[in-house]
């Protein structure tokens, strides 16, 4: 019986001595939820010292590591996590923070290509294989229907400067702006009865046209009062309605998904910001800002995207307006233009301009980069970091 008591007392000081606390892990994580990062570090590296094969300690550890912005010590141990191949190196909480530390795009994204054309502005049909685009040879832009691999299936407009495209919620028809008349109008391309109609008719410039999920409205710009400001036009009857009045930019305006809100851009507080307003033009408040230029919104469930120039040139955000996170989804030393977002709020659809040609590119949310990829990236990024300069 002393043997047997002799023996539990060694196998309990063995897992005291070199088995980590399952509370010392778990309440770690509590406190990085917590903002507690160095808390959670001193007690994941004394569980580290009792286990140094445990991915959720690693993973901990790399999440603390890189709020505090210590990054070679967040990125050992998120090499430590694809090494051992742990399901935890794909938490996209992790990898979103280290694409952001490394500036690489953190999804996946593809050019469309189409030739020599300059591409200005794109955007998804509703069934997010087909997209409405404005190309240009030399500077005449046309509107043409094209596949996501960049086959033109049709071509829509044949004279004038024509811009702006907008998909029907039904893909029956196809919004954008033309100057064949003289001046900014926005005309309307039946697809099935192949026939096209001016939708607007005056002396001023119309633009950036977007529909109702309906199908039975569009809201565009208009600068009619010599300022510009959101309009409504209904189809069935072509009446104008004026949604903002103020002295200032109003610009890009789109309906969300299920109809209820209108989100834009304006200047009215200084730098263009972000706002949201009812369908009838009530009830305007702000939705984003910052003292830089947030502009060409669309709002898809709990998620915002539009481009800003924060961090210098105009790139593509995407902002989680519940749980307030801000995420890049464009690193690039070029311009990042017209942003348009599938149905499904799943891809999204931009212009970049690289070697003065505007490209269309397609990034796709349901494909983030992978956890081997950063784990390139930082391999290449810590070798010239510990690389010593030659003479």
């Amino acid at each position: 019986m002393r043997k047997f008591f002799e023996l539990l007392i060694l196998i309990l000081l063995f897992t005291t001595l070199f088995c980590p606390r399952k509370g010392d892990v778990k309440g770690a994580a509590e406190a990085i939820k917590k903002g507690k990062y160095r808390e959670a570090i001193k007690s994941l590296t004394i569980a580290l010292a009792r286990d140094s094969l445990n991915p959720e300690i690693h993973f901990n550890l790399s999440l603390a590591y890189i709020h505090l912005d210590s990054l070679n010590k967040s990125y050992e141990h998120f090499l430590k996590l694809v090494e051992m191949g742990s399901p935890l190196k794909d938490s996209m909480e992790l990898k979103l923070m280290i694409a952001k530390s490394l500036r690489i795009d953190p999804f996946s994204s593809s050019p469309i290509p189409m030739g020599r054309l300059n591409q200005f502005k794109g955007c998804f049909g509703p069934d997010n294989e087909i997209l409405a685009v404005a190309a240009a040879k030399r500077d005449i832009a046309d509107i043409y229907l094209i596949k996501l691999d960049g086959m033109i299936i049709k071509k829509l407009t044949k004279y004038g400067m024509n811009t702006d495209p907008a998909f029907s919620p039904r893909g029956d028809m196809v919004a954008y702006v033309s100057n064949i008349d003289g001046d900014e109008e926005i005309f309307l391309y039946d697809i099935k009865k192949d026939s096209t109609i001016k939708l607007t008719d005056n002396n001023y410039t119309d633009f950036s046209p977007s529909f109702s999920p309906d199908g039975n409205e569009i809201v565009y710009v208009a600068n009619r009062d010599g300022n510009w400001e959101i309009y409504k036009v209904n189809l069935p009857r072509r009446h104008a309605f004026r949604l903002t009045r103020n002295n200032f930019w109003d610009g890009f305006p789109s309906f969300t998904p299920d109809g209820k809100f209108i989100v834009f851009s304006s200047k009215r507080n200084g730098s263009e910001d972000i706002y949201i307003m009812k369908p009838d033009g009530t009830g305007e408040r702000l939705l984003y800002y910052t003292k830089y230029d947030e502009t060409d919104p669309h709002l898809a469930g709990n998620y915002l995207f539009f481009r800003s120039n924060i961090d210098g040139d105009f790139e593509i955000y995407m902002f989680d307006v519940k749980k307030e996170i801000l995420i890049r989804l464009t690193y690039n030393d070029v311009p990042d233009w017209n942003p348009r977002v599938s149905s499904d709020g799943k891809r999204i659809v931009i212009s970049r301009k690289v070697k003065n040609l505007w490209n269309l590119y397609f990034i796709n949310l349901d494909a983030p980069v992978s956890a081997e990829v950063l784990a390139e990236k930082i391999k290449k990024t810590m070798e010239i970091v510990e690389t010593p300069a030659l003479p």
